[in-house]
C-alpha cells in the first residue's frame, strides 16, 4: 500500500488544510476528548496508555503495480504537481526545462539528493527515526529561502525522482485506513492527552483523498517529540502504515 503520513514526522495540525475546494468538505476543529487516566504533561513514558484495538475488516486487495508506461505517466504528472507547489508561493516564476536524471533507488536516495541541493546552494534537511538519532538520516529535504531556492529544489527533486510503481491505495483500501483511524488511531492517541480534530465524513475522505488529508497526528504536543516519549506511542498506538506493515504481514 501507499505510505501514509507518518505520525512522528507531523508537527501542525491537518484541521483546516482543504486543498479541495468543496464546502461539504469542511469539518469543524471540534477535538476527540481526552479520557480518563490519560497522559500529562509531567508523566514519563511508561505512563503512556494504549486501548483495545476493533475487530478489524480484512485488509482489501490493492491495484495491481502500475506498467512502464503508467510509471512515466506519473512521473511526468508528479512533475506537474511539484511546479504547482512552486507557483502556489511564486505566481510569477518562470519554469525551469529539467533533464529526467534517472530515478533514485533506496540506496542511493540520500546521497543523490544531498549531492544535489548542496550544489544548488540549498539548506538540507535530515530526518531521523527515534531510533536512529546517530545514523545516517532516514530521509532528506530540503528549505527554502526565497522564489530561487523552490525552483532549485523543484529542479533537484524533478531530475532525481522516485519511480511511483504502486498506483496508490484503491477506496476499499482507504476505507479500510478511514475505519482504522477513527475507531482505533485517532482515540488512541485522544488518550494520551493528544488533541485530535474531528474527521470528516467516511465518503467525504476516500473520495478527497489526497487533496483533503485528516490526519491525526500529535501536532504540537511537544511532550511527544522526544525520542523516548514518541517510541512509545507509537508501540502504543501504531498508525495504519505500522500497523500493515508489523501486524497484518506477519501473520
Amino acid at each position: 500500500m501507499t505510505r501514509l503520513p507518518a505520525r512522528r514526522h507531523v508537527r501542525a495540525s491537518w484541521c483546516g488544510a482543504l486543498v479541495v475546494a468543496s464546502v461539504a468538505v469542511l469539518a469543524a476543529c471540534a477535538t476527540f476528548p481526552v479520557g480518563e487516566g490519560a497522559v500529562t504533561p509531567t508523566e514519563s513514558a511508561t505512563a503512556v496508555v494504549s486501548i483495545e484495538m476493533p475487530e478489524l475488516a480484512p485488509y482489501p486487495d490493492s491495484d495491481p503495480p502500475l506498467t512502464k508506461a503508467e510509471s512515466e505517466a506519473k512521473r511526468l504528472e508528479d512533475a506537474d504537481q511539484r511546479w504547482q507547489g512552486v507557483l502556489a508561493s511564486y505566481p510569477d516564476a518562470v519554469r525551469p526545462e529539467v533533464a529526467f536524471e534517472g530515478y533514485v533507488t533506496d540506496e542511493n536516495r540520500i546521497v543523490v539528493l544531498r549531492a544535489c541541493y548542496e550544489a544548488a546552494g540549498l539548506q538540507v534537511d535530515e530526518g531521523r527515526t527515534a531510533g536512529n538519532l546517530d545514523g545516517p538520516p532516514d530521509s532528506i529535504g530540503w528549505s527554502a529561502a526565497g522564489e530561487a531556492d523552490m525552483i532549485a529544489g523543484y529542479a533537484c527533486d524533478t531530475a532525481h525522482p522516485t519511480k511511483v510503481a504502486n498506483p496508490g491505495p484503491n477506496d476499499a483500501e482507504l476505507g479500510w485506513i478511514y475505519d482504522y483511524l477513527t475507531d482505533f488511531y485517532a482515540p488512541c492517541l485522544a488518550a494520551n492527552g493528544v488533541m485530535v480534530a474531528d474527521p470528516p465524513g467516511r465518503e467525504i475522505w476516500v473520495e478527497t483523498w489526497p487533496g483533503y488529508v485528516w490526519f491525526p497526528s500529535v501536532g504540537d504536543d511537544q511532550r511527544f517529540w522526544e525520542p523516548e516519549m514518541d517510541a512509545a506511542l507509537q508501540d502504543a498506538c501504531p498508525d495504519p502504515d505500522t500497523y500493515l506493515q508489523t501486524v497484518l504481514r506477519a501473520d
